[in-house]
């Protein structure tokens, strides 16, 4: 709406544009000098209303106080209704002293004036035994205030419409009328090219006639450097849509190695699936939910037995399948709301989403035995069984599992344990303290 005006006020001519001036700054004047008076009235009818209130309300307090000890609500309201039969008062209402509805009266044309609402205890023998909420009738003083704006308001506008018009005939004989004469002059001077075609008559020997002559003296001047700018600007004009055309091509193809770049650097390479960092990102999200909301989360580290011996027997190669296979079935055994990724070497992990330690366990032993059934083909007679250790552990404030690193280091431990146990085993962090407990 304000660029709006703005636009609007840069079409108007110069005679408009210093009425307008005028009239802005001798309304902000007078509009600043009738605001004080209005708040200093303002000020003395409010403080007058504040202390009525503030009387009304320690009389009530002072009326109903014994009624309010006794709990004589039938007192209590018929006192409130003639209150309100005077139309000074809107609504009141006598709360006891634990914020409990004792009586309330309102008057039938509270909806339709204006009020304001004031509140105060009750106190007897210095005891506090309740409290009161009113509400005055402040329609007299809101029109008394309506009536003396208008007043000032009236007294503005004429004012200003006497000072405009002055202003206003003094600015169109000495200034706005010469320059219209100029503006004539100028009407359709100027060709497509941007060549200036008349110009312009002088006849005033004032300040406005000597800018017409200067103007003349210089257009011969912009006339020839405009022809020879019109034609450096078409030639750099077709040189910066060249470079803007190659710069988006070059924008695009830079868009397309970082998303690129982004995509390998969380992914790993040999199984596809995500890495250490992108795993980690997922991690960080969710215990931040389980800090938060107490989502249930666990965690499975799995690594492969005896991964080294496949590679001294058959070669890296043939331990990169295995990999790629092991990698491929647990891919396709766990849930999509799961996160998986390879931690380097022959060490996997898996985070169950909203999965307690239960749960963790026996999905942790169905990938095992999944495992186990496995058979890798390499090649046409070659085939590789393989088995896995798996660690288990899963968020919990009580066990101050409640950070990546703790969870890690819980789950390392526990997969730990399935290798001293003899491997091929799944071992949750909740049972290192009974398997302590047994050894010793």
């Amino acid at each position: 709406m304000v660029e709006w005006l703005l636009q609007r006020c840069c079409l108007l001519g110069i005679r408009q544009k210093v009425v307008i001036v005028l009239l802005i700054g001798l309304l902000i004047a007078l509009s600043i000098s009738g605001w004080l008076l209005l708040r200093d009235v303002e000020q003395d009818i409010l403080k007058e209303t504040n202390r009525r209130g503030a009387e009304m309300v320690d009389y009530l307090s002072q009326s109903l106080a014994y009624s309010m000890v006794g709990y004589d609500y039938h007192t209590i309201q018929l006192q409130l209704d003639q209150i309100i039969q005077s139309g000074s008062i809107m609504q009141v209402r006598v709360l006891s002293d634990r914020g409990n509805l004792m009586a309330e009266a309102t008057h039938p044309s509270r909806p339709s004036v204006e009020r304001a609402g004031f509140d105060g205890p009750v106190w007897l023998n210095q005891q506090h035994i309740g409290h009161i909420e009113l509400e005055l009738n402040i329609d007299p003083i809101v029109q008394q205030l309506a009536a003396q704006k208008a007043a000032i308001i009236k007294r503005e506008i004429i004012v200003i419409l006497l000072i405009a018009l002055g202003e206003f005939m003094v600015l169109s004989w000495v200034i706005i009328r010469p320059l219209t004469q100029v503006s004539r002059a100028l009407e359709s001077n100027v060709d497509d090219s941007g060549l200036i075609l008349r110009e312009i008559p002088v006849h005033a020997k004032d300040e406005i006639g000597e800018l017409a002559q200067r103007f003349n003296l210089v257009r011969a001047q912009l006339n020839v450097a405009n022809e020879k700018l019109q034609g450096k600007v078409e030639a750099t004009d077709k040189e910066l849509q060249a470079a803007y055309e190659q710069l988006l091509a070059q924008s695009a193809r830079l868009q397309d190695i970082n998303d690129e770049l982004e995509r390998i650097s969380l992914t790993d390479p040999l199984t596809g699936l995500g890495n250490r960092r992108a795993f980690d990102l997922d991690i960080e999200n969710d215990v931040a939910m389980f800090k938060r909301h107490g989502d249930l989360g666990s965690l499975v580290m799995m690594d492969l037995d005896h991964f080294k011996r496949i590679n001294d027997t058959y070669g890296h190669d043939v331990g990169d399948q295995v990999l790629v296979q092991f990698a491929h079935m647990l891919r396709v055994h766990i849930r999509e709301t799961d996160s998986i990724c390879r931690m380097g070497g022959e060490e996997f992990a898996i985070f169950l989403r909203r999965t307690d330690s239960n749960e963790a366990i026996a999905t942790a032993n169905n990938l095992r035995e999944l495992t186990e059934m496995m058979a890798i083909e390499i090649g046409d007679e070659l085939q590789i069984q393989i088995t896995v250790s798996i660690g288990v552990a899963s968020l919990s404030n009580e066990r101050q599992l409640d950070t990546t690193m703790s969870l890690y280091k819980a789950a390392d431990q526990a997969m730990y344990i399935s290798k001293q146990r003899g491997r091929n085993q799944v071992t949750c962090y909740d049972q290192l303290k009974l398997l302590h407990t047994q050894r010793g």
